[in-house]
C-alpha cells in the first residue's frame, strides 16, 4: 500500500512539472509570437516612413505683351517633361489641362509630352497656360559602400563609356589644354578614380565659391571668376573628369523642402517664378568602379567637403533628403539655349510665368486609375552599372535652365 501511496504521489508531481513545463512553453510561444508581430509591424511601419509620396502640381502662363510681334511657341513651350522610373522613385502622371499629342526624344534621350493646345501662336496682348500634376512616390535608396582602396583605376572603365561620356562639347570643353592640364595637375599621378574624384571635389571646394546667377556659366566662366552654383560646379568637375577619361553627365531633379517658399523675378522682368516647399537642383553623375555610376553633389550636402570631399557622394541630396531625379544632361549646350532664351524674351515683351507646389501625402493617398510614366528599364540602386542613359525624361530645358539657376544658398546646409 505504502509503495502504491508513493507512485500515486511521484505521478502527481511528475504531472504537475509536466504542466508547468507546457505552461512555459506555451508562455514562450506567446512571447515569441508577439516578438514576431512587433517586429512585422515595425519593419512595416519603417516601410511607410521610406515610402513617401508626394504631389508636385506645375503652372506655366505664357504672355505676349508685345503691341505688333505675334510669338510663335515651339515644341519645347508646349512639351511636359516625364521624370524616371525606377527602383529609387515611381512617378505618376495624374493630371494635364491639355490632352498629349505625341512624345518625342530630346538630343540627350531625354522623353517629352507635347501638349495639343491648337494654334501654336500668340497675338500681341494674348496669352495662353497649362498646368500639370504628378504623384511621386520616393523611396528607400542608398548606394554601395565606397572606399579608396576597393577603388578601380583608369583602366578599369570600359572604352564605349569613355566614347560617349569623356566627349568634348561645347558646354564642357575636356579636350581643352587648360582644362587637362589643370586636371592632371589636380590628380598628381593618381590612378584610383575615387581617389582622382575626391581630389577634383577637394579642389573644387577649397577655390569655387557658392554663387547663383541668372544663367548657366560654362566652365571656363566658373574657373576664373572662382564662382558658380550647383550646375555650375558639376559643370566643372564634369569637365575634369572628362579631360582625363573618366565618363560623366549632369542629373537634374527636385528637392522637397518643407519651409521653402519664395517668389522671384529674373531677366527684367520676363521671367517670373513662385516655388512653395520645391527647390531645383543639379549634380555630377560619375562612372566610379567597379561601383558604376554615383552621384556627386557639389552643393547641397551635408559637411564640408573641404574636409571630407567624398561626403559629395555618401551625403549627396540624392542620398540625404526627398529628391527625385528628373533629367539627365549629356551633350546639350543648355548653357546657349539659357541665354539665347533671355535674349529673345527680353528682345520682344514677352513673358513666362511659373508657379510650382510640392506637398507630402500620406501613403494612403495614392488614387487608383493614374498614368504610370512608361518604366523601360528598373534598375537597382546599388548597381549603378546597369543604368541606361536613354530612359532617362525631362521638362522642356528652357524651364530647367532658370529652375536650376534659382538660389539655393538660401538652405544649403
Amino acid at each position: 500500500m505504502g509503495n502504491c501511496i508513493d507512485l500515486d504521489l511521484q505521478n502527481k508531481s511528475s504531472i504537475k512539472r509536466s504542466r508547468k513545463i507546457k505552461d512555459y512553453l506555451i508562455i514562450l510561444l506567446l512571447f515569441i509570437l508577439l516578438l514576431i508581430v512587433n517586429f512585422s509591424q515595425l519593419t512595416y511601419k519603417t516601410e511607410v516612413e521610406r515610402t513617401l509620396t508626394f504631389t508636385l502640381t506645375i503652372k506655366v502662363r505664357y504672355e505676349n505683351k508685345d503691341l505688333h510681334e505675334t510669338w510663335i511657341l515651339t515644341e519645347k513651350d508646349i512639351s511636359l517633361g516625364l521624370f524616371m522610373n525606377n527602383s529609387w522613385q515611381t512617378v505618376y502622371l495624374t493630371h494635364a489641362s491639355y490632352t498629349i499629342r505625341k512624345f518625342i526624344y530630346d538630343s540627350d534621350g531625354n522623353l517629352l509630352a507635347l501638349l495639343d493646345i491648337g494654334d501654336a501662336t500668340l497675338s500681341p496682348n494674348e496669352k495662353i497656360g497649362y498646368n500639370v500634376t504628378y504623384k511621386l512616390v520616393f523611396k528607400h535608396r542608398d548606394i554601395p559602400a565606397i572606399s579608396e582602396d576597393e577603388s578601380g583605376t583608369l583602366k578599369d572603365i570600359p572604352e564605349n563609356l569613355r566614347d560617349k561620356y569623356c566627349k568634348p562639347t561645347r558646354l564642357w570643353p575636356s579636350n581643352s589644354t587648360i582644362f587637362r592640364k589643370k586636371a592632371l595637375d589636380i590628380a598628381n599621378n593618381e590612378t584610383k578614380v575615387l581617389t582622382i574624384v575626391k581630389k577634383f571635389v577637394e579642389w573644387i571646394a577649397n577655390n569655387i565659391r557658392y554663387y547663383s546667377s541668372e544663367v548657366p556659366k560654362y566652365p571656363n566662366e566658373t574657373i576664373s571668376s572662382y564662382e558658380g552654383d550647383c550646375d555650375d560646379q558639376a559643370n566643372l568637375l564634369i569637365t575634369f573628369c572628362r579631360s582625363i577619361g573618366i565618363p560623366a553627365y549632369l542629373q537634374i531633379g527636385c528637392i522637397y523642402i518643407s519651409q521653402y517658399s519664395v517668389n522671384r523675378t529674373y531677366w527684367n522682368g520676363h521671367l517670373v517664378i513662385r516655388q512653395n516647399r520645391i527647390g531645383w537642383h543639379g549634380w555630377a553623375m560619375v562612372y566610379i568602379p567597379p561601383w558604376g555610376w554615383l552621384p556627386v553633389d557639389l552643393t547641397y550636402v551635408k559637411g564640408d567637403l573641404r574636409k571630407e570631399p567624398l561626403n559629395s557622394i555618401k551625403f549627396s541630396a540624392l542620398l540625404s533628403e526627398y529628391t527625385f531625379q528628373y533629367l539627365n544632361i549629356v551633350e546639350t549646350d543648355y548653357a546657349a539655349e539659357a541665354r539665347n532664351l533671355k535674349d529673345f524674351l527680353e528682345k520682344h515683351e514677352f513673358y513666362i510665368y511659373e508657379e510650382d507646389e510640392m506637398r507630402e501625402n500620406n501613403i494612403e493617398e495614392l488614387p487608383s486609375g493614374l498614368i504610370l510614366i512608361p518604366t523601360f528599364i528598373i534598375y537597382s540602386s546599388s548597381d549603378f552599372n546597369h543604368l541606361n542613359i536613354n530612359i532617362k525624361f525631362k521638362f522642356y530645358r528652357m524651364r530647367i535652365v532658370y529652375m536650376v539657376k534659382h538660389s539655393f544658398q538660401e538652405f544649403v546646409s
